[in-house]
């Protein structure tokens, strides 16, 4: 009688022969999941371009440039300032007060402010000022002032170090007195002594509001200043000339810091005319 083949048996013999045959065509250093290769190129070969991070958010910047934090003067921000109170008396009862403030930005130094002029005493002695009845009354006369300036020069301007304009307008004075100046000044120190020059040029012209044609003078003003070694002393030179009388006189003095921001000075003024005088200020300054 004839022998059947039993299903099972035939489909264990298939699988048997199937994996006979794939690990007849395996090869011994084949990885097992490897990418398989395309015929025609080399494996374990190609280019790889590496892209850094980005260092800064500043994104416009020059390729060739290499790049560097910015430093936090380059903005022009405004520095805290600071201003100043003072006042000014001669012998005779003149003066002034005046009161400004500055701010300062990198390179640059603004100012503004309002000085109030106090005239002479008509009568300068107590004795007279308290007889008459016919004293004339003392009338103070106020003018705004503001100045613009550079806090360093450029390399090609000789000696100075800093330059500002000021202008300034008292519309009391004279029908209306302006006037505009140039100051150019410069630091220096030498063997534990420190100080500054400052050269001063202005024109005044009177009798802006007035219906007469306005008057024109001019005036130039230089002053030393020297710094003891201790600092809290300066002495104080100067030198003036107008077009009025055309006569260069002087003044000479000494400038003491009492305590903190406070200092005071006397002067002689006017030396070399016929009628010097003294003039004492007092003043101090505060952040803002």
């Amino acid at each position: 009688m004839p022998r059947t083949c039993h299903p099972f048996l035939l489909r264990f013999a298939a699988a048997a022969l199937l994996s006979a045959a794939t690990a007849a065509h395996a090869r011994p250093d084949e990885d097992y999941g490897a990418t398989p290769q395309l015929p025609g190129f080399l494996a374990g070969t190609g280019v790889t371009f590496d892209i850094p991070a980005d260092p800064g958010p500043a994104r416009w910047r020059r390729p060739h440039r290499p790049w560097s934090p910015t430093p936090a003067d380059a903005y022009a921000a405004f520095d805290p300032g600071f201003g100043s109170v003072t006042g000014q008396r001669d012998v005779k009862g003149a003066g002034s007060v005046g009161a400004a403030l500055q701010s300062q930005t990198p390179g640059f130094v603004a100012t503004t402010g309002v000085t109030f002029d106090i005239p002479a005493d008509p009568y300068p002695g107590f004795a007279q000022g308290w007889d008459r009845t016919d004293m004339a009354q003392r009338t103070a006369t106020g003018k705004a002032q503001a100045s613009f300036g550079l806090t360093e020069l450029p390399w090609f301007v000789p000696f100075w170090q800093s330059a500002r304009v000021e202008a300034s307008f008292d519309p009391q004075a004279g029908e209306g007195t302006g006037q505009l100046a140039a100051v150019l000044s410069r630091a220096w120190s030498v063997i534990g002594l420190s100080g500054s020059f400052e050269d001063r040029y202005a024109v005044t012209r009177g009798g802006l509001l007035g219906p007469e044609a306005p008057v024109t003078s001019w005036e130039i003003d230089r002053n030393t200043r020297l710094e003891l070694p201790w600092h809290t002393t300066a002495l104080l030179l100067g030198g003036q000339v107008n077009s009025t009388d055309r006569r260069l006189t002087g003044s000479v003095g000494a400038e003491q810091t009492l305590f903190g921001p406070l200092k005071a000075s006397a002067s002689l003024v006017d030396i070399g005319s016929e009628q010097p005088g003294v003039k004492f200020t007092a003043g101090f300054s505060f952040n803002w």
